[in-house]
């Protein structure tokens, strides 16, 4: 395979997608159950395929168990033409099936399982292909890989260092998991770790960055466009914001049929970054990413993201013309 463009490293697993029953009746005597789908997912492997899909040369880093799960997610990755030289098997560990419940309005509930040794927990530093790293366009991962104190940690905020030293541009999705209101102290510190080599910090608007300061979330996602990091603020149906250099874009939602959210943000930053690297403006990457995104939130799992060709024909056909390609 080629040289790859973007180096995406941290999670994958595969989504059991279970609907809700629907019932179709008032009385609630008749029941509808829709039959359970497995499709490929992990916050970061779901932006690695997006990227694969939209023509980018794209390499995943990361491990699976030797299991069922782990053979079906590098199945998975190499079908979507995403290279796998980075992406490790390890008999210790488990390969993660997060059932994700969809609700009747598209919205997901995730619990994953096995419990114990998860293998997204982990990556050794000896198998990382650092020359991939140092020679890429792009890096990006996610803040799922930096939950726990684990290697996957370790060697994500070191790739991070690494590529920037070596003038690779950089993105991290937050993908913060909160429990009770508060977020974990260990987590803080392993954000604060990685912020200095982040060049394109990305999150979900009011879930998340209302945890990262003092203010609203507004004013703390302002507040971490410091030092030349670009931020993008995903707001679902509200579309999405960038700040930086001391402005702010806003780009607008499509608004579509819902047929469900299971990765909606994750192959929203493969729209984004896509855009960036064929030169689009910022304004046009929110406008892209939100394109990627709104395809979609109009099907069902993580996997269901346009080629090159089905984007341009989705932004010909929801007229966006108006928004610039270049700055």
């Amino acid at each position: 395979m080629p040289e790859p463009q973007v180096v995406v490293v941290g999670d994958a697993n595969v989504d059991i997608i279970v609907p809700y029953p629907r019932f179709l009746n008032e009385e609630r005597t008749r029941v509808e159950y829709p039959t359970p789908e497995i499709q490929g997912g992990g916050t970061s492997a779901n932006t690695a395929v997006a990227l694969a899909r939209l023509g980018v040369d794209t390499m995943f880093v990361g491990t699976v168990g030797d299991d069922q799960y782990g053979a079906f997610v590098r199945r998975d990755l190499v079908e979507a033409g995403v290279d796998v030289t980075g992406l490790v098997t390890d008999s210790s560990l488990n390969t993660v099936g997060v059932f994700a419940f969809v609700d009747e309005r598209g919205e997901r509930y995730l619990w994953g399982w096995p419990r114990a040794d998860q293998s997204f927990k982990v990556i050794d530093p000896q198998y990382v292909p650092m020359h991939a790293v140092r020679s890429a366009a792009w890096v990006h991962s996610s803040g799922m890989s930096l939950t726990y104190p684990t290697s996957a940690r370790e060697s994500i905020i070191a790739i991070f260092r690494e590529a920037r030293e070596a003038g690779v541009t950089t993105s991290l999705d937050l993908n913060l998991r909160v429990d009770d209101g508060a977020l974990d102290p260990d987590f803080a510190e392993a954000l604060r770790d990685i912020m200095p080599y982040v060049a394109v910090l990305l999150g979900s608007g009011p879930d998340e960055f209302a945890y990262l300061g003092e203010g609203d979330w507004l004013e703390n996602a302002r507040a971490l466009a410091v030092d030349g990091r670009v931020v993008i603020a995903r707001d679902g149906a509200n579309g999405s914001i960038a700040f930086a250099d001391g402005r702010s874009i806003n780009a607008p939602a499509f608004h579509v049929e819902v047929g469900d959210t299971i990765g909606a943000g994750d192959v929203y930053n493969a729209g984004f970054i896509r855009a960036r690297l064929e030169g689009r403006g910022l304004e046009r990457a929110l406008v892209e990413g939100n394109a990627v995104s709104a395809y979609k939130v109009e099907r069902k799992g993580a996997r269901s993201t346009p080629d090159a060709a089905e984007l341009e024909l989705f932004l010909t056909q929801h007229d966006n013309k108006e928004v610039p390609i270049h700055e």
